[in-house]
């Protein structure tokens, strides 16, 4: 097969469209930013002790794996780059370069899916069946579950030679379009997991939203105090929005996927958005778990300017909040275990 491929990549003419500028350009900006914000989410969490809960260390999972998402995306730029030049024509004549970037993004990929819903399942196990060290006490499983198998996923597509490009229009590296039952290895290396996540994510998510609100009114007539509240409509807010900008920024690939391949139809702004949603999840992770979270911010703020850090009385409602649950309602627990994970 590498043979074939490099014979016709000798014969193959490509031409470089404006269309095609644009989608590199978004895809390598968004990627970037992506990047940013996986490392700043690992940074945060190495440099502040204080803050390496159980659920930021599976944040931090998942943005890893973003950021790897992002870096191959750029990766394909690069790829895309090669074909319509004339100064890299050897990166990619040898083919060793595409499997490279399509490899590392089908793991990357597939691991981060299996990740977001690691942080649901351990959302769910958490605040409804009042599990709160679920995660920490299987995280060695996670492990197995999250990176084992993406790796085995992306061996066998090297192994089995499936990888290759469309020759006629500006695409990098992924499945070749020649390969037998090619739908099958398309799913079977992203497409698959990607719309189970989608799923799965929007099942869990909405019955622990659904839970937290049917509660919400018992647990705060428990306790009338406003940090309480202000915590559980935080905590609801970034539940809400966990699924949204999960499912915003990645269902474009996956409509643009579905459209290709059912309808043959390929738009431009279809692809525009691809660009940005398929490599912008670390960044938008980083602004709904750093930036737009009291706590990390003005830790991060206290370091930089060489501040004081302003005192919460969290740890203290905390500890109060689990000594009440032995003597009032088990609904006590909601926020205590909410943020654990989600903060």
């Amino acid at each position: 097969m590498l043979q074939r491929n490099q014979k016709v990549m000798s014969n193959t003419t490509f031409q470089f469209t404006t269309r095609d500028e644009i989608y590199a350009i978004l895809t390598v900006c968004s990627s970037s930013l992506s990047i940013f914000g996986g490392v700043g989410i690992i940074i945060i969490y190495v440099y502040f002790k204080d803050l390496r809960t159980c659920g930021r260390k599976l944040l931090v999972y998942l943005s890893l794996m973003d950021a790897l998402t992002a870096f191959g995306n750029i990766l394909g730029v690069v790829w895309l780059l090669c074909r319509a030049g004339t100064t890299c024509r050897s990166v990619y004549e040898s083919m060793e370069f595409c499997r490279l970037h399509a490899s590392l993004t089908i793991f990357s990929s597939i691991s981060s899916f299996l990740w977001m819903v690691i942080i649901g399942v351990s959302l769910l196990k958490s605040i409804i069946w009042n599990m709160p060290s679920f995660a920490r006490r299987y995280m060695k499983v996670f492990y197995i579950i999250a990176w084992p198998i993406p790796g085995l996923v992306a061996v066998v597509t090297l192994s089995l030679d499936v990888i290759g490009y469309d020759k006629n229009i500006a695409s990098w590296c992924w499945i070749d379009p020649d390969t037998p039952a090619i739908l099958f290895w398309q799913f079977f290396t992203g497409k698959a997991w990607e719309m189970s996540t989608y799923l799965l994510t929007i099942i869990m998510y909405s019955v622990v939203r659904g839970f937290l609100f049917k509660h919400a009114n018992k647990s705060l007539a428990v306790s009338k105090k406003k940090s309480r509240k202000a915590a559980l409509q935080e905590a609801n807010l970034k539940l809400t929005f966990v699924p949204v900008v999960f499912i915003v920024l990645r269902v474009w690939g996956t409509l643009r996927f579905l459209l290709g391949s059912l309808a043959h139809y390929d738009a431009p702004w279809i692809s525009y958005l691809q660009g940005v949603g398929d490599s912008s999840q670390g960044f938008a992770n980083f602004i709904l778990y750093c930036a737009l979270t009291d706590k990390v911010r003005e830790r991060v703020f206290a370091a930089i300017f060489l501040r004081k850090p302003i005192h919460h009385s969290t740890g203290d409602n905390s500890r109060r909040l689990r000594a009440s649950t032995v003597e009032t309602q088990p609904s006590s627990h909601e926020v205590t275990r909410t943020e654990e994970v989600v903060n």
